[in-house]
């Protein structure tokens, strides 16, 4: 449920899981439906550093179940003080706690990047790159370190053998110039040789506004026409729309449900191994009874449309007062992720695959426009024809995380 928590500002984490929880169970307002989602103030805009947690949320539910060991995650800098080391979480599968971790400190102080990404070079050349590694940056501003990142990066790139062994693909979230001009001059101007002494390109950038345009693209087309690489920045929307844009996807995503949930849905693992098939009934009201947990357990869920989304949600299969709601994200209109790590999948009539019902749709998608330039960024390319690879984000604690962004 982390892309819930990122709109809610000024409370600790308790508040925030007790808030969140009332807000989806309509406990807030006495005409609330269940699970009506918190509004979103316009007056009151999301930071960048709250849009840079929901895109974080996003990315590793998409990527997770490529990257064999799980992706790291990255923290920088948090306090004041060049000094300060990275905060590194290694090996993450899923969401489950991730934004709690993430969040236990706050945006401040000044951003000293070159040292974060000094570690996260260090332990890809201690992995080796029989996986290349593929980095993503969600920064703000530009560094106070700027010129020991570019030695940092240059440095990297003289021990790899090609530029696909090791990528960095910074993604700016918000509209400071400052960091717009540097990230620019990162793409432009910064020239890195291999090993061997060819000259390669191991960076890319992207500008907060490329991302807006990309999600202004799928609000117009859906998210569905643009095959894998749809669900990849139906997810990341948050970094550029906040909450706003994770509602957004769900809602183009729901549409395609016009027959409720009904059928069997195979649950797995994010290393997927499977744990059962599940027979869904809808009752076409918002409720739903699941069938064939191990042990024959049952449970049940719930699902609303909202004007500012779509949320679902199913209890845990348990029979004592324990049990606790697990929250989805439709990821499209086959496959939901949820918070607990866990995936479902439709299983498809008479055993055949719904990529053989969409591979006409989804043939050459993302050709050309601004999703079409962001597919092509190192990253994103890796990500969404899902090569196996060691993924990390790496994400930007300092003070200019905190500046409101009304994503416009």
């Amino acid at each position: 449920m982390g892309f819930f928590t990122s709109m809610l500002k000024d409370l600790d984490l308790n508040d925030i899981q007790k808030e969140v929880e009332n807000s989806l169970l309509g406990k807030n307002k006495p005409s609330s439906s269940s699970m009506e989602p918190p509004k979103i103030d316009p007056d009151n805009p999301p930071t960048r550093w709250e849009k840079a947690v929901v895109g974080m949320n996003g990315i590793v539910q998409q990527v997770s179940t490529i990257d064999p060991d799980g992706i790291d995650v990255v923290c920088f800098p948090g306090k004041e003080g060049a000094e300060e080391e990275a905060e590194v979480f290694r090996n993450v599968k899923d969401t489950q706690g991730l934004e709690a971790l993430v969040t236990a400190t706050k945006p401040h102080g000044p951003c000293h990047m070159g040292k974060a990404m000094d570690t996260v070079f260090e332990e890809a050349f201690v992995r080796g790159f029989d996986r290349p590694c593929n980095v993503l940056v969600l920064t703000a501003g530009r560094p106070d370190d700027h010129q020991e990142l570019k030695d940092t990066i240059s440095a990297a790139a003289k021990k790899v053998e090609k530029d696909s062994d090791l990528t960095v693909t910074f993604v700016q979230v918000g509209d400071d110039e400052w960091a717009e001009a540097y990230l620019k001059e990162l793409d432009d101007d910064l020239t890195c040789t291999s090993s061997s002494g060819e000259t390669i390109d191991i960076v890319d950038t992207i500008k907060d506004e490329d991302i807006k345009k990309a999600v202004g693209e799928f609000k117009e087309e859906g998210f569905m026409k643009n095959g894998g690489s749809g669900a990849l920045f139906g997810a990341f929307a948050g970094a550029a729309l906040g909450v706003g844009g994770m509602y957004m996807y769900n809602k183009i995503n729901a549409k395609k449900r016009n027959a409720g949930w009904n059928g069997k849905w195979k649950v797995s693992y994010a290393d997927g191994e499977e744990i059962c098939v599940l027979t869904i009934t809808d009752d076409m009201k918002g409720n739903l009874a699941i069938e064939g947990w191990p042990e024959e357990g049952t449970s049940t869920g719930e699902y609303v449309e909202t004007e500012d989304g779509y949320n679902i949600k199913h209890m845990e299969p348990f029979e004592d007062d324990g049990a606790e709601p697990v929250y989805g994200t439709v990821e499209d209109e086959h496959t939901i992720v949820w918070s607990d790590g866990t995936r479902w999948e439709e299983v498809p009539p008479n055993s055949e695959h719904w990529a053989s019902y969409a591979a006409a749709g989804t043939a050459g998608a993302v050709a050309s426009g601004a999703a079409g330039y962001l597919i092509q960024k190192k990253f994103f390319k890796n990500a969404a024809s899902k090569t196996p690879a060691d993924y990390v984000i790496v994400l930007d604690r300092s003070r200019m995380m905190k500046i409101p962004d009304a994503g416009k």
